[in-house]
């Protein structure tokens, strides 16, 4: 089972959750600088930090979807929690590519799809949890960086979907949000 902080089941916001030392200025990591910083560094790292990276970003997401499922009475949670598991068997074994073909079936059957929800910001999240461990499962397959890449983009997404559900920010003002600036850190202090 995973090792997750008790306050995760407590309190599931992204902050609560998010421990990550602030070394960096916060107001310099603009979003191109952070696209930059963290696409090139993702590129660069060992394949072990890179799923690492790519399994803890899906943990952090699963409660997204957790929640979309249980609201709306769609999806499968389980289907995103077996294939996190495929994840983290991998580090210790070798999983057949035939296994985590039928995963990514599985996940593409329980992914929501927007044209369905309209512009409901849980299936939004979901859809960003979905597509999080559909690129973590090519990982396994492929080993190409880009797709961890893009799990990391699932959750500035998802953080920048929430900062705006009550108001439409500029670019600027969602670099300098709180959860946006400590979401990028975590990113960047991951990928090194």
């Amino acid at each position: 089972m995973w090792l997750i902080e008790t306050d995760v089941f407590q309190l599931p916001q992204l902050h609560k959750h998010l421990n990550v030392v602030r070394h960096l200025q916060p107001d310099t990591m603009k979003y191109e600088e952070f696209i930059t910083r963290f696409n090139k560094q993702v590129f660069s790292i060992e394949y072990n930090k890179q799923l690492d990276l790519a399994i803890e970003v899906c943990k952090k997401l699963y409660f997204d979807y957790v929640e979309f499922s249980e609201k709306y009475k769609w999806g499968d949670k389980d289907v995103l929690l077996d294939a996190i598991k495929i994840l983290e068997q991998s580090k210790t074994q070798a999983i057949e590519k035939s296994l985590i073909q039928q995963a990514l079936e599985k996940i593409d059957r329980v992914t929501p799809d927007m044209d369905e929800f309209g512009g409901e910001e849980l299936a939004s999240y979901a859809l960003n949890a979905c597509v999080a461990v559909y690129n973590s499962l090519l990982f396994l397959l492929d080993k190409l960086p880009k797709h961890i890449y893009e799990v990391g983009i699932c959750l500035t997404d998802t953080i920048d979907f929430k900062i705006q559900e009550e108001h439409d920010l500029t670019e600027q003002e969602i670099d300098k949000n709180p959860l946006m600036i400590e979401a990028r850190q975590y990113l960047v202090e991951k990928s090194k």
